[in-house]
């Protein structure tokens, strides 16, 4: 009994032990996890404000700048060089004898290019005349209402070759242009010189032209003195009848300021560069110094001609006095029309060059730049009088019709249009041309 006594007892203290030791257990696990729990909030609520901070202000906006704007169109095309093969194909004889002249149907592949522009303009390097004796650099009148019909509005005539026929045949070149509606840059009929200027859709432009010398090809092709009659033709230099190397940079800076004085939103220039820029595809010195320096002084756009073939298209923002400007340079847009079989000389472009007006303040800039590729074709086929044709190169390749081109005329087109991408700058040629923002930074 003793013994079963004694082993109950102990199996009590026993069990109250367990019970007790187990109690302390639970107790302090309890308090480790909370101290864990704990422990781990304050990590989190750490990290939370190590990573996202308090503001401390209130948030600042970037303005972007934005214009809502209004557009025109300029177009500009290449040389017009009036040679003996072109007025031959538009030589007409009626039922009743009489001579005719036609250059529609040669200037036919301009028009879609230029027809839809604001104001559409080419330099025309000849002299014209109703009177007979038509000749290298002396065409029939005709040219000037075919331009008219095909879309143009002003016609540059500051070439080397308006004074093949003299002064009279100046003047009558000039009367003839106006005659046919159209506006004449850098050649007067009169010392009553006034520069041009057109209001388009509300923009003022401004025009200016300047041919490097009176260097024509009768005789033995020296130049012309005008000392008596400075007053018919605009010129680049001031020793055209010997150097032909001074720039008139008093002359065309003075036009510049006139021009701006007057209210012109964009200046326009044309010039008829050097005989040694002649058949080069790259820009020479003296054509770079003077674009430079055109810019810089005002001219917006800058047409070139005299080169014969293709040179680049530049588009630049200028750093200006009174503010930056976007500005287009073609150093030369080739010939619209020629008879020249030299290579690359009977592939052009039409400069498309859009400019903007804000709606609001009234402020304009050149907002964008496209090319159109041009051929001209000395063997187009057809009817007698059909040899010469300016040609839509892009329609062309688009709309190919072997039953009206030969093959032969289509495989030079593309290839002609490939090496104007070349040349002038693929990026020009592309659906949407060249898009340019509002010069907000200056490139020089």
């Amino acid at each position: 009994m003793k013994k079963n006594g004694f082993s109950t007892g102990f199996m009590y203290v026993l069990l109250v032990f367990l019970a007790v030791g187990l109690g302390f257990l639970i107790f302090f696990n309890f308090r480790a996890n909370k101290q864990q729990q704990q422990d781990i909030a304050a990590a989190l609520a750490q990290a939370s404000a190590t990573s996202t901070p308090e503001p401390t202000g209130e948030p600042m906006a970037t303005p972007v700048p934005f214009r809502d704007a209004e557009t025109i169109q300029l177009a500009f095309a290449g040389d017009l060089v009036g040679q003996a093969g072109l007025t031959t194909d538009a030589l007409r004889t009626g039922d009743d004898g009489i001579d005719t002249y036609d250059f529609t149907d040669e200037l036919e592949g301009v028009r879609a290019s230029v027809e839809e522009a604001d104001l559409a303009a080419c330099t025309l390097v000849s002299s014209l005349t109703n009177n007979g004796g038509y000749d290298a650099y002396t065409m029939p009148g005709a040219v000037a209402d075919a331009l008219r019909g095909a879309g143009f509005d002003l016609v540059n005539a500051a070439s080397d070759h308006i004074l093949d026929r003299g002064l009279d045949g100046l003047v009558e070149t000039v009367n003839l242009l106006r005659g046919a509606k159209l506006g004449v840059l850098g050649a007067y009929d009169s010392p009553n010189r006034s520069l041009l200027m057109a209001d388009v859709q509300g923009v003022k432009v401004g025009f200016l032209s300047y041919a490097y010398s009176t260097a024509t090809s009768t005789g033995d092709s020296q130049p012309v003195s005008i000392a008596d009659n400075s007053w018919c033709l605009d010129l680049l230099t001031t020793d055209y009848m010997t150097g032909m190397e001074d720039v008139d940079y008093t002359k065309i800076d003075a036009d510049i300021a006139a021009m701006r004085e007057a209210g012109a939103d964009i200046v326009v220039c044309f010039a008829y560069w050097w005989n040694n820029t002649q058949y080069y595809t790259e820009p020479r010195s003296n054509q770079t110094e003077v674009a430079d320096h055109l810019l810089k002084s005002g001219v917006d756009i800058l047409i070139g001609g005299g080169v014969k073939s293709p040179q680049p298209i530049e588009v630049r923002t200028v750093a200006r006095p009174d503010g930056n400007a976007n500005c287009v340079v073609c150093y030369s847009l080739s010939n619209l029309m020629s008879c020249f079989t030299d290579n690359y000389t009977n592939i052009s472009a039409v400069a498309q060059i859009e400019v903007s007006r804000d709606t609001d303040d009234g402020e304009v800039w050149i907002s964008g730049v496209k090319a159109c590729p041009l051929f001209m074709s000395n063997a187009a086929g057809g009817e007698a009088g059909g040899r010469y044709r300016l040609l839509d190169a892009q329609q062309v390749m688009d709309y190919y019709d072997a039953d009206d081109i030969p093959q032969e005329t289509y495989d030079a087109v593309v290839n002609g249009v490939a090496d104007l991408k070349k040349l002038m700058g693929q990026e020009y040629f592309e659906t949407e041309g060249v898009s340019i923002g509002y010069p907000y930074e200056a490139s020089e």
